[in-house]
């Protein structure tokens, strides 16, 4: 198993879990809140589904960088 690290804006909370939730992935650590509004979150994956999530996590940052295009 390989753990791998998310950070994300803190609103992305419940897409995590979602993540996790779909890849069967049991162990999920939050860390603390960060003051630019990020969070890093820690998911120990089995190495069938370490592509899959990281894809997944891949389309977060997508979003974020979408997001910050917008705002510019």
């Amino acid at each position: 198993m390989k753990i791998i690290e998310v950070i994300a804006d803190t609103g992305h909370h419940d897409t995590i879990l979602s993540i996790a939730e779909q890849y069967n992935i049991e162990d999920v650590w939050f860390g603390e809140n960060n003051e630019d509004g990020r969070v890093a979150t820690r998911l120990l994956v089995q190495p069938e589904n370490r592509q899959p999530v990281i894809q997944s996590s891949l389309f977060i940052s997508w979003h974020q960088t979408q997001n910050l295009a917008r705002n510019t």
